[in-house]
């Protein structure tokens, strides 16, 4: 409640979810599923900026090529609340092949 008075901090994970509880999971994992997205937060490792995706009661680590997409939630009010009111959803999680190789693709659609 009180993350709205600190200055570049915008609460993204809906209030009330107690990240310490929820495992972390691949988003393969999810194939064939659609996942509500009750928030998402970066980390930064080995790898650079990374998103997790909260949903369906899992941390889920997203692929590095929705950073983008998430920090344009996460830079627009309207688009953040949606997600914080459950707006959000994961649908379309198949695996493909590229010509970098096996990765997994993902649609945002609205809920």
């Amino acid at each position: 409640m009180f993350e709205k008075l600190n200055r570049n901090s915008a609460r993204s994970v809906k209030e009330g979810i107690d990240l310490q509880t929820l495992t972390f999971r691949k988003l393969k994992e999810f194939i064939g599923h659609t996942l509500v997205v009750d928030g998402f937060f970066f980390t930064t490792g080995e790898f650079g900026k990374q998103v997790v995706v909260v949903a369906n009661g899992y941390k889920i680590n997203m692929p590095s090529r929705a950073v983008e997409q998430f920090e344009e939630i996460y830079n627009d009010p309207e688009m953040l609340q949606a997600v914080l009111d459950g707006k959000l959803a994961i649908n379309g999680i198949e695996q493909v092949r590229t010509k970098k190789g096996l990765t997994i693709s993902y649609n945002l659609v609205d809920r």
